[in-house]
Protein backbone atom coordinates (compact mmCIF):
# COMPACT_ATOMS: atom_id res chain seq x y z
CA UNK A 1 0.00 0.00 0.00
CA UNK A 2 1.16 3.79 -1.14
CA UNK A 3 0.44 6.76 0.40
CA UNK A 4 -0.36 9.61 -1.38
CA UNK A 5 3.45 11.01 -0.06
CA UNK A 6 5.29 7.81 -1.50
CA UNK A 7 3.12 7.89 -4.78
CA UNK A 8 4.54 11.76 -5.10
CA UNK A 9 7.55 10.66 -4.70
CA UNK A 10 7.51 7.43 -7.11
CA UNK A 11 6.08 10.10 -9.99
CA UNK A 12 9.36 12.63 -9.30
CA UNK A 13 12.09 9.65 -9.44
CA UNK A 14 10.58 8.01 -12.31
CA UNK A 15 9.14 10.98 -14.79
CA UNK A 16 11.61 11.16 -17.23
CA UNK A 17 11.82 7.10 -17.77
CA UNK A 18 8.23 7.32 -18.52
CA UNK A 19 8.12 9.87 -20.33
CA UNK A 20 10.66 8.38 -22.89
CA UNK A 21 8.50 5.30 -22.82
CA UNK A 22 5.40 7.32 -24.28
CA UNK A 23 4.01 8.51 -21.05
CA UNK A 24 2.57 12.49 -22.40
CA UNK A 25 0.46 13.23 -18.47
CA UNK A 26 1.49 11.37 -14.87
CA UNK A 27 -0.83 12.11 -12.12
CA UNK A 28 -1.48 10.86 -8.52
CA UNK A 29 -4.41 9.64 -8.10
CA UNK A 30 -6.60 7.57 -4.69
CA UNK A 31 -7.33 3.52 -5.80
CA UNK A 32 -10.69 2.01 -5.33
CA UNK A 33 -13.23 3.78 -3.45
CA UNK A 34 -12.61 4.62 0.39
CA UNK A 35 -9.51 3.21 0.28
CA UNK A 36 -6.07 5.50 1.42
CA UNK A 37 -3.98 3.44 -1.27
CA UNK A 38 -3.02 5.97 -4.35
CA UNK A 39 -0.92 4.87 -7.04
CA UNK A 40 0.90 6.74 -10.20
CA UNK A 41 -1.32 7.32 -13.69
CA UNK A 42 0.91 7.43 -16.85
CA UNK A 43 -1.53 8.60 -19.78
CA UNK A 44 -0.65 7.22 -23.05
CA UNK A 45 -1.68 7.59 -26.88
CA UNK A 46 -0.63 4.04 -27.10
CA UNK A 47 1.04 1.69 -25.44
CA UNK A 48 4.19 1.49 -27.45
CA UNK A 49 6.77 -0.22 -24.63
CA UNK A 50 6.44 -2.46 -22.06
CA UNK A 51 5.58 0.47 -19.19
CA UNK A 52 6.19 -2.10 -15.33
CA UNK A 53 2.91 -2.25 -13.30
CA UNK A 54 4.68 -0.78 -10.31
CA UNK A 55 7.42 1.68 -9.51
CA UNK A 56 9.83 0.97 -6.69
CA UNK A 57 11.26 3.60 -4.40
CA UNK A 58 12.61 3.46 -1.33
CA UNK A 59 11.08 5.17 1.76
CA UNK A 60 12.17 5.21 5.46
CA UNK A 61 14.72 2.77 4.84
CA UNK A 62 11.57 0.29 3.84
CA UNK A 63 11.21 -0.33 -0.35
CA UNK A 64 8.27 0.40 -1.39
CA UNK A 65 6.50 -0.65 -4.95
CA UNK A 66 3.87 2.36 -6.18
CA UNK A 67 1.26 0.85 -8.43
CA UNK A 68 1.34 2.18 -11.89
CA UNK A 69 -1.87 2.33 -14.23
CA UNK A 70 -1.81 2.88 -17.96
CA UNK A 71 -4.35 4.73 -19.55
CA UNK A 72 -5.13 5.80 -22.73
CA UNK A 73 -6.10 8.90 -24.33
CA UNK A 74 -4.82 11.18 -26.86
CA UNK A 75 -1.75 14.53 -25.69
CA UNK A 76 -3.67 17.70 -24.91
CA UNK A 77 -3.46 20.15 -27.82
CA UNK A 78 -4.25 24.08 -27.65
CA UNK A 79 -7.07 25.18 -30.36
Amino acid sequence: MATERQARRARDLHQKRLLKRGAHALSVEKLGEGGKEYGVVAWVAQEKEKIPQALSITDRGRKVQVPLLIRESKPFQLE
